[in-house]
């Protein structure tokens, strides 16, 4: 195949089209500021167009080809205009999420957060598609690889996360986007090494180019794996807990409303809204329970309960019937406890005036003492200061009426 190729004419167009120019700043900054815009508003339409004028190919490919060939001059070209391009598009889309009143995280930021192996699948079959097309000059195929590949969005994403403070988005971005870049970058240094280019290259330069693709795809798919796993785990999760809950609530006679898993480090959380024809006051504590013994793990879950329609078409939350039991019983408990605090109160108060003709009174609804001492008892103010005091100590943060204290010794 490398007799039917002009490596000259390839090197050429490939010098071209990724070096820093005017025209490669304009529509980087074009491309990321639709992305930008399209990822505000959730449009994957123009997100699309975003991909199509990004011009991240052009480095991307003649870094991939400056490793083939080992030619550092060229790769110095690529790599500042990926930088100059980099650099311009996250200050575009920073300033447009900084005047932009829209700042919640969408889908579709969100869905480029998340990097997998799939996605350096993705990225190595675009990049030997991508080299293929420059290689064999089939352009049509570059716009196919730039949806693929999708290197503008995750930018965008990662201006998002730093724009509003979110390291988490940011970081999964740049994770995605620098995965992509290596990843077309080496492919096409392997498809430009099976067409012959490179070919007088010594052989330290060959095992050089061997060892720094072979670490870097490995060092890439270790993580991505790794969150390729976690996905896995994760839905396998959320159909067991459908599974789970389906069949409880079938034996009850109610259904799914609305079911969520969400999966974090070594919590599992399960959200549920059901439809049930009575209130279930254990759904609940039955359904963590099966959950347990179903995932090995316990899960904390939350179950709002729906009443199925009544004859006027209306649905009321059937947790307010459990919700009343559960605040009545609540109150009898308070008023319980308040009667036995009292009770010890006045006891402390009464063995503080033994031996005096004094009698004590609580005011329950707003705990005032009331407490009165008959006036030939002879206490004078500084007994009755004493006296207070001693009240006090027996019967922490009840009122005390400072008239009680006067010089006729009577206290209320």
């Amino acid at each position: 195949m490398a007799q039917n190729v002009d490596h000259a004419a390839v090197l050429a167009n490939v010098t071209d089209g990724g070096g820093l120019t005017a025209r490669f700043a304009f529509m980087a900054v074009m491309s990321c500021g639709i992305a930008i815009l399209g990822l505000l508003q959730s449009s994957a339409a123009v997100v699309i167009g975003a991909m199509l004028i990004s011009p991240l190919m052009g480095p991307i490919v003649q870094l991939g080809f400056s490793l083939c060939v080992v030619d550092f001059r060229m790769m110095g070209r690529s790599l500042l205009a990926l930088l100059g391009g980099i650099g311009l598009a996250l200050a575009t889309a920073m300033l447009i999420v900084w005047l932009s009143p829209l700042r919640e995280a969408t889908g579709e930021i969100l869905a480029r957060t998340h990097p997998n192996l799939f996605d350096l699948l993705v990225a190595l079959l675009s990049g030997l598609a991508g080299g293929y097309a420059v290689i064999t000059r089939k352009g049509e195929a570059i716009v196919g690889v730039a949806i693929a590949t999708a290197l503008m969005p995750p930018l965008a994403v990662v201006a998002f996360g730093l724009a509003t403070g979110d390291m988490t988005i940011a970081g999964g971005a740049f994770f995605l986007f620098m995965t992509n870049l290596l990843a077309i970058a080496l492919s096409v240094t392997l498809i430009a090494k099976w067409y012959g280019f490179g070919m007088d290259n010594v052989p330290q330069h060959t095992m050089w180019q061997g060892a720094v693709i072979a670490v870097t795809f490995v060092l890439l798919a270790f993580p991505l794996g790794v969150a390729l796993r976690d996905i896995g785990r994760q839905t396998w999760m959320a159909n067991q807990t459908r599974a789970v809950v389906q069949e409880y609530l079938q034996e009850q006679g109610g259904s799914i409303e609305r079911l969520e898993v969400i999966r974090r480090e070594t919590t599992l959380s399960v959200d549920l809204v059901v439809i049930v024809p009575t209130y279930l006051p254990t759904v609940q504590q039955d359904l963590s329970a099966q959950l347990a013994a179903r995932l090995a793990q316990t899960p904390r879950v939350r179950v709002r309960q729906t009443l199925e329609a009544n004859d006027n078409g209306r649905r009321d939350r059937a947790d307010l019937d459990g919700l009343s039991l559960s605040v009545t019983a609540l109150a009898r408990q308070a008023a319980q406890l308040r009667a036995e605090a009292n009770a010890m109160m006045l006891q402390g108060v009464q063995q503080q005036l033994d031996g005096m003709d004094a009698h004590v009174e609580l005011d329950d609804g707003q705990l005032l003492l009331s407490v009165g001492v008959a006036a030939e008892e002879g206490l004078d103010d500084s007994a009755l200061l004493a006296l207070r005091d001693a009240i006090s100590r027996r019967a922490p943060g009840a009122g005390l009426d400072g008239a009680c204290l006067d010089a006729r010794g009577a206290a209320t």
